[in-house]
């Protein structure tokens, strides 16, 4: 299928293809919703969060992780591998880290190690400013994009491009198996911003450029727009491969995730509301 092929179809199904991440986001907010009712939380929550110790031990070679959860249960293992091999061990607060060490080492596991404990109610106060953080980035993000364009259904579409980015990436975490920690949290808060760049892009070319047809403009904005995520996905997968970090993967697999839902959630959706306020807009003009 040739280039002007498709894009003779994206024009043609453009009503039809604009509800593709409407149905996407439907399912991963009921889905999000019962995660709530049932545990609390949409995603999981890291011990950041909830309270907990962290044990980080970097080793030079991949433990057997089923062994190490067999001697020791009241832990939870995972690794991360990079340049070198990262294992991470999450424990109740209330356990004792020199005894875990220890049992490690005499399992011929040790490395350098990093400890981290938060108490559970530092963690629920960590959990209600991050609540209180994302609830205030996307009424702040509302008010500039309202001031911007001064038209409900234009600006509406930048929300919902948004929203649709941020419940669709929370249920990619979840099935991915990273939990909601302050890192990755702002990687949620940056994903609105990127969000909204596209998205004003498109509704700056659709609505204030209008000598060019429909079509044309945009053709513009996509141009542009799908450079942008592009090269911020490149940097984001050089840096998950690269950096050896457990938090910065995991940041980056955030954003990835986020940007790669933002591409139909702008060009499809997003861009279907744009094209029928526009129309709309047009026949009232001829009405009148």
């Amino acid at each position: 299928m040739s280039l002007q092929s498709l894009e003779d179809f994206y024009h043609k199904k453009w009503k039809f293809l604009m509800f593709i991440t409407i149905v996407v986001l439907i399912v991963a907010s009921s889905f999000l919703i019962y995660n709530t009712v049932t545990t609390g939380s949409p995603v999981k929550r890291d011990i950041e969060l909830t309270g907990g110790t962290l044990i980080s031990m970097t080793l030079d070679k991949q433990p057997d992780i089923n062994k190490l959860s067999a001697e020791i249960p009241d832990a939870t293992f995972k690794t991360v591998t990079g340049i070198k091999t990262t294992l991470l061990i999450e424990t109740d607060s209330s356990k004792n880290t020199t005894e875990i060490i220890n049992k490690l080492d005499s399992l011929g596991v040790s490395g350098d190690y990093d400890i981290k404990q938060v108490g559970p109610s530092l963690g629920e106060v960590f959990w209600k400013q991050a609540q209180i953080a994302l609830i205030a980035a996307f009424i702040i993000m509302a008010i500039v994009v309202f001031l911007l364009f001064r038209a409900f259904a234009p600006s509406m579409a930048v929300i919902l491009a948004a929203i649709t980015d941020i419940v669709i990436s929370m249920f990619g975490m979840e099935l991915l198996g990273i939990s909601l920690s302050l890192p990755t949290l702002a990687a949620i808060l940056m994903l609105i911003g990127y969000s909204v760049d596209t998205d004003i892009v498109l509704t700056t070319e659709m609505l204030k450029r209008k000598e060019e047809t429909v079509e044309k403009r945009i053709k513009t904005a996509m141009k542009t727009g799908v450079t942008m995520t592009a090269c911020a996905i490149a940097a984001l997968v050089a840096m998950y491969f690269v950096s050896g970090s457990h938090v910065l993967q995991q940041m980056a697999l955030v954003l990835i995730v986020g940007l790669l839902i933002d591409l139909p959630a702008t060009w499809l959706t997003n861009t279907g509301i744009l094209r029928w306020y526009l129309e709309r807009q047009d026949k009232k003009k001829q009405t009148n």
